[in-house]
């Protein structure tokens, strides 16, 4: 209810923001105000990261290599007979002095039992499984937090079932942690599977982009955010924060706002990859993107009134959530601007300046994550010219059919929803799988 509450409450201020700036200052749009909020953030970040890299250029920091833990790694599987046998190989052949794998079986219906047996056969007690019992809680977190209490280890990596990763991720990503005030870290995600289709480069290059921001984030030790698979966690911070959040539909959002909550940093290593699957098909992907979107909504509509109250939470964190929410409700803040420009011009009473203005927008804004996407493409993946060029212009219009549509529908389904829905819309892996 108290979700519900504020995303209302952001509506209304937003109507009411709307309707006072076109009284006050008839030539100018809202939201015209609210991108160059938008595009003044993205700016600082961007000139932080440059900074940053020519002062490591000048002085190189040395990562503590010697920070060996031990670590236990966690791989929740429901139903995941066509890639856990992979992962599983995989995470066996990691480079790396004291860790274990424990795999949990979320009550498979599927031969995810069998191909898990056959592992165990050949692996012997380096690999370990645990079958979840009938009527347990669902969803991710609880079983990261079953597993937990099945293991020992100083830091805790989660990989999801269709992860991949080089021998040395462990070797290259521990020493992030190394620092008593990081918790946790989170590695570079990649699409395996970006050539399948135009679906799968766009979701790939999405990547890019987030890894752009995350990159920005880790520069001004802002609020980096865990991505679910291929994230490490001390587990001093995990339990300070009280283990995995049950009730929420995204556990690594979830637990990256409450780890910074409780002043834990977050780093993010680039330059170190994780594999997993994209999603082949449109609907499947949008049931995850609605996921995803609903998830992220809820935990910052649920942390907002903390975030901005604990004294341990720093400006950057606060700027942080304030420019995600905004970015989030963009599109529902330039819909209920035209639908304001429209009646004023139905009825003759909008300022010619002010309806130029807020059409102005759109163009401005396509070319400016535009040009966002072309950077992280050229950063991230190094293609062609032209290829960057025509890859941004796919993923661009991708993330148009994808993010408008599922931003207008979360937002409707958590106003108009009677109780949280705890529909975890689960990723099916696999080509297979998706066809």
């Amino acid at each position: 209810m108290l979700v519900k509450l504020i995303l209302f409450g952001l509506i209304c201020t937003t109507w009411i923001f709307i309707i006072l700036m076109g009284r006050w200052m008839p030539w100018a749009s809202a939201v015209v105000i609210l991108f160059v909020i938008m595009f003044g953030y993205m700016m600082m970040v961007t000139a932080a990261m440059v900074h940053h890299k020519r002062k490591q250029r000048k002085k190189p920091v040395e990562m503590d290599m010697t920070y060996l833990p031990k670590i236990s790694v966690l791989v929740p599987a429901h139903n995941e007979e066509f890639v856990i046998e992979g992962t599983v190989q995989t995470l066996m052949a990691l480079d790396y002095p004291d860790y274990e794998v424990l795999v949990i079986d979320d009550r498979s219906t599927d031969n995810t039992p069998q191909k898990l047996q056959k592992l165990v056969k050949e692996y012997g007690d380096r690999l370990r499984y645990h079958v979840r019992s009938v009527g347990s809680m669902p969803g991710k977190s609880a079983v990261l937090n079953e597993a937990l209490g099945m293991t020992d280890g100083e830091v805790i990596a989660v990989f999801d079932a269709d992860a991949y990763v080089e021998p040395d991720y462990l070797r290259r990503i521990v020493p992030f942690l190394a620092e008593d005030c990081v918790g946790g870290v989170q590695g570079r995600k990649v699409i395996a599977n970006y050539t399948h289709n135009w679906l799968t480069r766009c979701q790939n290059y999405e990547y890019s982009m987030d890894s752009y921001f995350q990159c920005g984030r880790d520069t001004i030790r802002g609020a980096v955010e865990f991505r679910g698979n291929g994230q490490l966690v001390k587990r001093q911070a995990l339990e300070d924060v009280g283990g995995w959040n049950e009730l929420s539909l995204t556990d690594d959002l979830d637990l990256s706002t409450r780890f910074h909550l409780r002043g834990w940093d977050i780093r993010f290593a680039h330059k170190v990859l994780v594999w997993e699957e994209g999603i082949v098909r449109l609907p499947a992907l949008l049931r995850q993107r609605r996921r995803w979107a609903e998830g992220s909504l809820t935990r910052y509509l649920e942390f907002a009134p903390r975030v901005f109250t604990r004294e341990n939470v720093s400006l950057r964190t606060r700027a942080d959530l304030i420019a995600y929410v905004i970015e989030f409700l963009f599109p529902i803040w330039m819909l209920s601007d035209y639908l304001y420009l429209s009646w004023h011009f139905l009825t003759g009473e909008v300022h010619k300046l002010h309806m130029l203005s807020s059409l102005f927008v759109l163009p401005v804004l396509a070319i400016f994550f535009y040009t966002m996407l072309l950077i992280a493409i050229i950063r991230f993946n190094r293609p062609a010219i032209l290829h960057a060029i025509w890859g941004a212009m796919m993923t661009s219009f991708y993330l148009i059919i994808v993010w408008v549509p599922v931003a207008y529908w979360v937002t409707a389904k958590m106003l108009l929803q009677k109780e949280r829905s705890m529909n975890w819309g689960k990723t099916d892996h696999g080509i297979a799988a998706d066809g």
